[in-house]
């Protein structure tokens, strides 16, 4: 009998403590209501950013339809700002260099020296392995909200050669 009355006893006195609890929250609701909707605001912000951040699946599958996009338009018409930039991320992703970092909000698609399965003494000592300082340089791509930002942001007029047209500046 000690057992149960033990039991019974603390499970009464964690339910005290969370009546307790819900009680006090509901009060400082109540009593400041802007700050709870700026709690409640970044808490659902961070939520929703939380469930639609991209996958790597995403990015590869968006990859592939862009490189598919690019190369549906002739060589003397293809903006080589979206070409060149296409170009190295199939680069990576052929050589198996690519990999991406989930930060849960937001994840970075990132060039690595080497791909996972090389077993060389080079890919597996850490001094010589990309560091932080050099990891802004190796950034392929960034992913927010179900979005690739950079990848998007290549293809905007890829079927316009910039190189083709005169800069309008340059007329007399």
């Amino acid at each position: 009998m000690p057992f149960y009355s033990f039991s019974a006893n603390y499970l009464k006195v964690v339910y005290g403590d969370y009546k307790t609890v819900v009680k006090e929250t509901g009060e400082d609701i109540k009593e400041h209501p802007l700050k709870t909707g700026i709690y409640l605001s970044i808490l659902s912000v961070v939520g929703y950013l939380w469930k639609n951040n991209p996958s790597e699946r995403s990015f590869r599958v968006e990859l592939l339809e862009h490189m598919n996009d690019l190369l549906l338009v002739g060589d003397l018409i293809r903006n080589p700002r979206s070409d060149s930039h296409m170009q190295r991320l199939m680069w990576c992703y052929n050589n198996g260099q690519m990999r991406r970092m989930n930060l849960g909000v937001c994840s970075f698609m990132w060039q690595d020296n080497f791909p996972e399965e090389v077993d060389l003494f080079e890919a597996q000592c850490k001094p010589i392995m990309v560091g932080w300082l050099e990891f802004k340089d190796r950034i392929l791509d960034i992913g927010v909200a179900g979005r690739w930002l950079w990848l998007n942001e290549a293809m905007i007029d890829y079927d316009i050669n910039s190189d083709e047209w005169p800069d309008e500046s340059e007329k007399p």
